[in-house]
């Protein structure tokens, strides 16, 4: 760093400048935004603009006023004496108190440019600084950093906190959906639900298994409590070489499109891992047919360090307006977040992981999957599966724009305390149905003979003003 850098650095953070104004990889490759020009003086740390006849023009003002969280931010500015270029000098570029660009000098006709990788969302101050012979002048404007996915329109409302925990009740009739009968692919065990309301009654897409690796199956109901189903899976491995779903399918995400229905589901392409997201389409919710471009989501190699050689269990929004949000499991049991206008080209969180298990002696052990998100009254709301193999419990999460949760301190639903039973040693991948002033929470189960499906509800709110 310049010494003029640094000792800029001091005036600013006197001034109350914010702490780690991005990420600052200069050079990061995330395309950039747009918008409108706005040109401060600055304040008194140097002499005032057009001291010695230097001036300082900001350039295309418009493509970086306001941006999205997730887009790296270049900024230019001209330098001018009399309106003649000027090379000859040299110019230190800040975002708040982070000198992204050091001792640059100008080109030719007197521009320079230098970018910040990602911001945090909020307002922030933009300087430069520039240097000559015998003068110096500063030009301060601001960035506005909106939301990830304001490029594309994607709204994040703000605020927070946890208005609601529910007390969920388990159904008499539980398990809903026991192991099927022997020589099914599910004679084992059924898990990882998720249902939807359709006109004639419910439709559970579920994962099942009659030894160690998992099919997804589908089943109907009348009321939710009574299932029928099929012997054979829906969406099964296909245990072609090479294939994305080579060895299993699993952890299915029933989504209504319009007039149609989507399922997303796992697929494992490798004996232990190699998990991707693939998805298939119908127009009833209980038939559907594969994408031809599977899997439409997949593990990176960006992703490795937190997310390890998986990506699975996803939970899917549609929203009215078109767009849609996923929040899936990884390898290293932490979430993260991606939207799409498709729901077939995703966008990840460039801060990904968006949830991770809290640390110390939490409940959560460190590790959080198999969740499920539903949107009520203006807020998002997730049950998760938290803890260890063997020992699963559900926790409880909120929030506002999808990306920054807060969360209850104890889990809201764990095993059954008598033991024996069905599910008396853990309790894994809830599903969410909002009805009406109810809140349907089918989840898995697991005891000592193997695992079901079971049911519970907790009173809702019509909205979260209210109290229970």
């Amino acid at each position: 760093m310049s010494l003029r850098c640094a000792m800029m650095s001091l005036v600013i953070a006197a001034c109350g400048g914010k702490n780690s104004a991005s990420d600052s990889t200069v050079g990061d490759d995330r395309p950039s935004t747009e918008p409108e020009t706005s040109l401060d003086t600055a304040d008194d740390t140097s002499e005032p603009p057009g001291a010695g006849g230097l001036q300082v023009t900001f350039l295309d003002h418009d493509s970086w006023r306001e941006v999205d969280e997730c887009e790296r931010t270049c900024i230019s500015a001209r330098i001018t004496v009399d309106g003649v270029p000027q090379s000859g000098v040299s110019v230190d570029l800040w975002v708040e108190n982070d000198c992204i660009g050091v001792d640059l000098i100008p080109n030719v006709d007197g521009e320079v440019m230098a970018c910040s990788a990602a911001l945090p969302t909020g307002n922030w101050s933009v300087v430069a600084v520039v240097s000559g012979e015998e003068h110096s002048v500063q030009e301060e404007t601001t960035i506005d950093v909106r939301g990830f996915g304001y490029v594309d329109g994607v709204p994040r409302p703000t605020g927070g906190g946890l208005p609601y925990i529910p007390h969920f009740v388990r159904a008499a009739e539980n398990p809903v959906l026991a192991p099927g009968s022997d020589g099914s692919f599910d004679s084992v065990g059924t898990l990882l639900p998720s249902v939807v309301a359709t006109e004639d009654g419910w439709i559970m897409w579920y994962a099942g298994t009659q030894d160690v690796d998992y099919a997804v199956g589908v089943a109907s109901s009348s009321d939710g409590l009574s299932w029928h189903r099929s012997t054979a899976p829906a969406l099964p491995p296909d245990g072609e070489e090479g294939s994305w779903k080579r060895y299993a399918t699993n952890a299915p995400m029933v989504v209504q499109d319009g007039a149609g229905w989507r399922v997303y589901y796992s697929g494992r392409a490798a004996e232990t891992r190699e998990i991707t997201i693939g998805m298939a389409s119908g127009i009833n919710a209980d038939a559907v047919s594969n994408h031809p471009e599977n899997p439409v989501f997949s593990w990176t190699e960006s992703e490795v360090s937190w997310a390890g050689h998986a990506v699975a269990h996803p939970a899917i929004i549609h929203h009215p307006d078109g767009h849609w949000e996923m929040w899936y499991s990884t390898g290293l049991h932490k979430l993260g977040y991606a939207y799409s206008l498709d729901g077939v080209g995703w966008k990840r969180l460039c801060r990904n992981p968006v949830f991770a298990g809290t640390t110390g002696l939490s409940w959560e052990a460190h590790q959080v999957k198999a969740v499920d998100v539903v949107f009520h009254d203006g807020w998002y709301l997730m049950a998760y599966t938290g803890g260890v193999r063997g020992s699963f419990q559900i926790g409880w999460a909120m929030s506002r724009d999808g990306l920054r949760w807060e969360r209850a301190a104890a889990p809201v639903f764990g095993p059954n305390v008598v033991p024996g039973t069905w599910e008396s040693t853990a309790i894994t991948g809830p599903a969410l149905v909002v009805d009406g002033d109810v809140l349907r929470m089918w989840y898995g189960g697991t005891g000592l003979t193997g695992s079901a499906i079971g049911l519970a509800t907790a009173a809702l709110p019509t909205s979260f003003g209210e109290s229970l």
